[in-house]
């Protein structure tokens, strides 16, 4: 099994579409520009990550998992929203309401994990439709805190 602890910001990738441009088919990119640098960001974390906590600093020709089907567990440690904490006296404390509340607003964990599996195809696997389970999970970090905690392995029949 693969264990890569990533910290940053994650960063969801956006729905692309198709258009017409001149009789051809381009591809779009969805998001902002704002999104694309925390992507490219949070890509870099992922890619460092990898390289130096998987494979002692640099980065195969190929990937270790070739053409064999794969479970991914993700869990996503997001930024609380600065209304989830205190002010003045109480500044640095956690309100009581929002003391156990999960992240249920954006980014999308489908998302989140789209860029994630993108960003590890060609260094982990060949092609992510080798995933053939997937456990994602949002939380709230503690500050500073914030990444993703990314596990794969091969996937094995149950006995």
């Amino acid at each position: 099994m693969i264990r890569i602890d990533v910290l940053g910001a994650p960063a969801p990738k956006g729905s692309g579409r198709a258009m017409l441009v001149r009789g051809k088919a381009r591809f779009i990119a969805g998001g902002s520009k704002i999104n694309a640098a925390k992507m490219e960001t949070f890509a870099t974390e992922i890619r460092n990550r990898v390289a130096i906590d998987v494979f002692d600093g640099s980065l195969p020709s190929v990937p270790p998992y070739v053409d064999r089907p794969l479970v991914v567990a993700i869990v996503f440690r997001l930024a609380r929203p600065a209304s989830h904490w205190g002010a003045g006296k109480h500044a640095g404390t956690l309100k009581p309401k929002f003391a156990s509340a999960l992240p249920t607003t954006k980014p999308d964990a489908d998302k989140l994990c789209r860029h994630v599996l993108d960003v590890l195809t060609g260094l982990l696997w060949d092609d992510d439709a080798r995933v053939v389970e997937l456990l994602v999970r949002k939380e709230y970090a503690q500050p500073g805190n914030e990444g993703a905690t990314i596990l794969v392995d091969e996937w094995r029949p149950a006995s």
